[in-house]
């Protein structure tokens, strides 16, 4: 099987074919995992692992992000993001995410808690993120992102570390069409941000090397 960043580098004919698959194959596992499990974003945050940023369509220059789960209940979930950017300056912003039920465009996923408004404590609202697709293992994610004082919205694939060397193939199509002709796709992951952060490969927390 083709890995994940070498999917995106194939060919507009082969990338269109994989965006068919699913309607070729319309049931059995395939189809199943194509379209994942019910969405719940706190489901998906309810976890002592890192979640990286593996794929994203952000107009930036930033690296190596990643999530940590710092505190949650029924109404919102406090976590940490770090990321390096240009330069190296490695930076950290805790931000509190207040889950809400956003209007869903498949009927598989209506009524459920698929989004987050997202503030920094003490502070009003700056933005959003909307859990598009999650994996039957929750492992994986893909997101659209918003933040009130820019022009436009983003996309990214977020992978718990666990499974970081090799994402779930089905995050990974999600992604493409979720994104396809709508955003250029960039790594935002590198094998190199595992020693920036020390994270451990079981999946338990970690924290930047200074």
């Amino acid at each position: 099987m083709v890995s994940g960043k070498k999917a995106f580098q194939a060919p507009p004919v082969c990338f269109a074919f994989l965006l068919l698959l699913p309607t070729a194959l319309p049931l059995g596992p395939f189809r199943k995992g194509m379209r994942g499990q019910r969405l719940n974003i706190m489901k998906f945050y309810n976890t002592s692992e890192p979640i990286w940023t593996y794929y994203s369509t952000e107009h930036s220059k930033i690296e190596c992000k990643v999530d940590v789960m710092l505190d949650m209940n029924t109404t919102y979930v406090m976590f940490e993001t770090a990321f390096s950017a240009k330069g190296g300056a490695r930076i950290n912003v805790t931000n509190i995410g207040k889950v809400e039920k956003w209007k869903a465009e498949k009927k598989f996923h209506r009524g459920t808690f698929n989004a987050m408004i997202l503030s920094n404590p003490g502070r009003a609202p700056y933005g959003f993120e909307k859990l598009l697709f999650q994996t039957l293992d929750n492992n994986c994610g893909v997101f659209l992102l918003g933040v009130n004082d820019l022009p436009y919205q983003w996309y990214e694939m977020r992978v718990k570390n666990s499974t970081i060397r090799r994402p779930h193939w089905a995050c990974v199509m999600n992604f493409a069409e979720a994104t396809y002709r709508k955003g250029r796709e960039r790594d935002v992951y590198w094998p190199k941000c595992q020693k920036m952060f020390n994270a451990k490969p079981e999946g338990a927390k970690g924290h930047w090397q200074e």
